[in-house]
C-alpha cells in the first residue's frame, strides 16, 4: 500500500518514534495529524516537516476534556483516517508499595484509555478509508511480566489484549489492527535515561532506534506484510532479566 497522499494521524507524535515516523509517512507523501502534549514540541515537529505536510493537534492524554477536543478538531478537518498510529506512552516503575494510584491512573490513562477513545472515535473516519490500518505501539512488557513492572506490564497487556481482539473483530472488513511489540529503544523512555542508554550500547548492549522503528513500520505498509502481531526486538531482547 503507498503512503503517498494517505492520511496518517499520528499519536503522540512528538516523542522519539513519533517524530520519526511523522517524517518518514512524511517523505513518502503522506498528509500528517500530529497529536501530542507540547505545544513548543509540535512547533518544531511542524517546522522540520512543513505546515503545508502537518496539522498539529495540541492534548494532554490524561485530560478527558483535551482528548475530547482534540478529537473534534481532527473530525471537523477531515473526512477520511488511512492510517492510525497510537504512539503515546508512559512508563512508570517501581513496587507495587512505591506505586501511587495516580501513577496507575496515569499509565491506564496515556497507554489504553487513550488508544481505545481515540480508535472508537475516528472509526467512521476509518471506515471512509479504501484500506484503513491501525497501529498499536505495544513492548515485549505486554507478554513478558517482569518485577517492578506492573502498573507498566499491565497497560502493555491491556493494549495487546484490546489490539488484537480488535483485529479479530475487524478481520472482515477494511480495517486492519496490527499490536507493534517493541523491544528496547535508545529514546529517553523508561527507567534509564537516553545517556545512560548510549553508554550500554557502547558496551555492547543491543538497541532499537526510532529511526529503524519507523523505517520498518514504513516498509511494512508499503509491502503490505500486515499482520495482527509484529515484534521487533533488538538482539537478546526476550532473554534479558533486566530489560529497559
Amino acid at each position: 500500500m503507498l503512503i503517498k497522499d494517505l492520511t496518517a494521524v499520528i499519536a503522540g507524535a512528538t516523542g522519539g518514534i513519533g517524530t520519526e515516523i511523522c517524517k518518514k509517512f512524511s517523505e513518502r507523501g503522506a498528509k500528517i495529524v500530529a497529536i501530542a502534549r507540547s505545544k513548543e514540541k509540535l512547533s518544531n515537529l511542524t517546522g522540520k516537516i512543513g505546515k503545508d505536510n502537518i496539522f498539529p493537534v495540541e492534548c494532554d492524554f490524561t485530560d478527558q476534556i483535551e482528548l475530547r477536543k482534540a478529537v473534534e478538531l481532527v473530525q471537523d478537518r477531515l473526512s477520511t483516517i488511512d492510517i492510525l498510529v497510537n504512539s503515546a506512552g508512559i512508563g512508570i516503575y517501581g513496587g507495587i508499595e512505591d506505586i501511587k494510584v495516580t501513577d496507575w491512573e496515569r499509565s491506564f490513562a496515556v497507554n489504553v484509555d487513550a488508544p481505545f477513545y481515540l480508535i472508537k472515535s475516528f472509526l467512521p473516519l476509518l471506515r471512509n478509508s479504501t484500506r484503513a490500518l491501525v497501529i498499536n505501539l505495544g513492548s515485549g512488557m505486554g507478554e513478558i511480566p517482569m518485577a517492578g513492572r506492573s502498573v507498566y506490564c499491565a497497560t502493555k497487556f491491556a493494549l495487546r489484549g484490546m489490539t488484537l481482539s480488535l483485529a479479530e473483530e475487524f478481520a472482515k472488513t477494511n480495517i486492519r489492527f496490527v499490536h507493534l511489540a517493541l523491544g528496547s529503544v535508545l529514546t529517553g523512555f523508561g527507567p534509564m535515561t537516553l545517556k545512560e542508554k548510549k553508554e550500554e550500547n557502547l558496551k555492547g548492549k543491543s538497541y532499537l532506534t526510532p529511526a529503524s522503528v519507523a523505517e520498518r513500520i514504513t516498509h511494512i505498509i508499503e509491502n503490505d506484510e500486515i499482520e495482527d502481531e509484529i515484534r521487533i526486538y533488538p538482539t537478546g531482547y526476550a532473554s534479558e532479566k533486566s530489560i529497559s
